[in-house]
């Protein structure tokens, strides 16, 4: 419990600073935007590649992170079967499914994971499931049912995952550790260097990303809204804990792994394709506001109970 409340310091610390930088725009108006993309394209890619390259491949694909991405899409796809019953369109239930599925694995989900947890490998298989998997199929959905809107091609549907270097460095550094192919130093220590400044700079921009942060209201909204933030901050990860520990019977720890991966709030990127598409865009800037103020108080209760 002590080194859990010691991660959540360090982690709040940064952040705060990160929120004192956006309040008082030190770093002007394009800050945030500068700081997102240099870890978007370096940082992160770096860190991905150097933590997962050295461990056994099985410290990456385990069973906490198979956990991790069936409780996701259960949310996603019971949030889907909801939202048609209810006939809240075919647009907004896609955002509301990603609002309940697609979790905040990089801004604050590796630096929770490599604090709190021990190691960033943990929130991998989250954010592979999220980059390759989730977002082309639900990007696709929003794409073919925006009359306006311009067709994508298969191939670039297919290739979609491929244009992420995030995804693109996970997955070469699950094809390295596979593989059992040694990584010479000359390549893993400036990698390495980099990826030493990546997750002070991630939990910066999150802090900085919370300035001037408040959900907003619509009429229409309601209700999508809070079957998003409980299924997202309760049901995933009570139904996270139940096969922890009564399915595949985990020790203590990777219980509140695998709990604690399915708190971490809603990803601000969901916020931002709301916005872009122009549907759900209260619906998802609300649930990202209000999974975020419960994932702590909910994070320290579950390092609590799960002792």
């Amino acid at each position: 419990m002590d080194g859990v409340l010691k991660g959540f310091f360090v982690v709040g610390a940064v952040m705060l600073v990160g929120y004192i930088l956006g309040r008082t725009n030190a770093l002007g108006p394009h800050g945030t935007k500068v700081l997102s993309t240099l870890t978007f394209l370096v940082g992160l890619p770096s860190l991905m590649f150097s933590m997962i390259a050295t461990r056994h491949i099985t410290d990456v694909l385990s069973e906490t992170g198979l956990i991790s991405v069936a409780t996701a899409a259960a949310m996603m796809v019971l949030f889907a079967v909801i939202g048609a019953i209810a006939r809240w369109g075919v647009r907004r239930t896609t955002i509301g499914a990603l609002a309940t599925g697609i979790v905040n694995s990089t801004n604050l989900g590796v630096p929770l994971s490599l604090y709190v947890l021990g190691s960033a490998t943990y929130v991998t298989p989250i954010m592979l499931f999220q980059l390759a998997i989730v977002t082309p199929i639900a990007l696709t959905i929003l794409d073919l049912s925006n009359p306006g809107g311009e067709k994508p091609s298969a191939g670039r549907i297919l290739a979609t995952p491929f244009r992420n270097p995030v995804t693109v460095a996970a997955i070469l550094g699950i094809v390295v550790s596979a593989a059992g192919i040694p990584v010479p130093e000359l390549v893993l220590d400036p990698l390495s260097l980099i990826a030493q400044v990546t997750v002070p700079l991630m939990l910066i921009i999150f802090g900085m990303s919370l300035h001037g942060l408040s959900p907003r209201g619509s009429s229409g909204d309601g209700a999508p809204t809070l079957l998003a933030v409980f299924l997202k901050s309760v049901a995933q990860p009570v139904l996270a804990w139940a096969l922890a520990v009564f399915v595949f019977r985990l020790d203590t720890f990777s219980t509140f792994v695998v709990t604690a991966c399915a708190i971490l709030p809603t990803g601000q990127n969901v916020v931002l394709y709301a916005v872009r598409y122009r549907v759900g865009e209260s619906l998802a800037q609300s649930t990202a506001v209000l999974t975020s103020a419960l994932a702590v108080p909910l994070l320290l209760g579950a390092a609590w109970v799960l002792n």
